[in-house]
């Protein structure tokens, strides 16, 4: 961690056009300048210099550095990844949204060769930053080709804990998606994850039925006794960890509270109920890597940009939740 004691925490700008950069801005601008963090964004210094005009919010003085020896404790530091200080709010620019990937894969760089100790990634578009040199889903689609690991997509908030078995995939490839296999493999790791950055050490897991009435016996299919039971199975071998498959049309009513994270099969089964029950207050974590990264739960806000009116809300528990995960990692009380 260079000659600071202090935690670094490195940020991606997101896109440029949208709504990260005020996010950020605000949520630094309450924090004091004597806490135990370092803050590096990786940007160019024009680009944030002139948001921060833009949107008149007063933070931590800005300073540029080159190397990590130059970081202050007192400022917001900027790391110059691009020199690119374009940008029109809300509008859709396919070379803007570039300088958002070129801020997170240097910000994840630094992830994995340990210069900074958490990462929090502002909000890109899956479609404006598909390129020639991005041919990914999405951040966590990235990350896991980057470590070669299968990460687990982990909505996290106070009330609870939202794992997907699959993630950014068209509906009708769900089943396809699934096998025996890589249930048990995801319930491993969530369990895991639940030990060892939540501090959980007999966790319990609900799991989702991927039809509806859990197939009612065969009636309406056989998917959740093939692909699922299996794996919940294998998991209890030992002692009860993981119930289910619950039929998920009531499982929100007030199940979800007896469990300490639930595994939904695919996408908007789990983030619906999440983002109805923590919206604003919802942390997505890429759970199961060796870097700790954190986002907010919201999107780009194009519509709202540069109108002063975004919510630091759900940064502000990104970066909470990040610390509170370094913190478990290296057992710091």
């Amino acid at each position: 961690m260079g000659k600071s004691k202090k935690i670094n925490v490195g940020i991606s700008i997101g896109d440029p056009n949208g709504i990260g950069i005020e996010v950020m801005l605000k949520a630094l601008s309450d924090r004091p300048s004597n806490d135990y963090c370092n803050f590096i964004i990786y940007s160019s210094y024009e680009l944030i210099v002139n948001q921060k005009k833009d949107l008149n919010i007063n933070s931590l003085q800005l300073k540029t550095i080159t190397s990590f020896d130059e970081i202050s404790s007192n400022s917001i530091n900027i790391k110059e990844v691009f020199t690119e200080s374009k940008y029109e709010f809300g509008v859709f620019d396919k070379l803007v949204s570039k300088n958002a990937i070129i801020s997170f894969k240097e910000a994840v760089k630094d992830a994995s060769d340990k210069k900074i100790d958490v990462l929090i990634t502002s909000p890109i578009n899956k479609n404006l930053s598909y390129s020639e040199s991005f041919k990914y889903s999405g951040h966590t689609d990235y990350l896991r080709h980057y470590f070669n690991e299968e990460p687990i997509m982990l909505m996290v908030s106070e009330k609870l804990k939202v794992g997907l078995l699959t993630e950014h995939i068209a509906l009708k490839d769900v089943v396809h998606n699934i096998t025996a296999e890589k249930t048990t493999k995801k319930l491993k790791l969530l369990c895991q994850v639940l030990n060892k950055d939540f501090g959980i050490i007999k966790p319990k897991i609900a799991v989702l039925s991927i039809n509806p009435h859990v197939g009612d016996n065969g009636v309406i299919g056989t998917e959740d006794q093939k692909l699922l039971t299996p794996a919940i199975n294998e998991l209890n071998q030992k002692e009860d960890i993981v119930s289910g498959p619950f039929s998920a049309d009531t499982f929100f009513c007030n199940n979800y509270a007896k469990y300490d994270a639930i595994l939904s099969v695919y996408h908007d089964q789990g983030l619906i109920p999440f983002k109805t029950i923590s919206f604003g207050k919802g942390v997505n974590y890429s759970a199961g890597l060796p870097i700790i990264r954190t986002s907010p739960d919201h999107g780009t806000g194009f519509d709202i940009a540069g109108k002063s009116i975004a919510d630091p809300s759900s940064f502000k528990y990104a970066l909470k939740l990040a610390l509170d995960i370094y913190k478990a990692r290296n057992k710091i009380l």
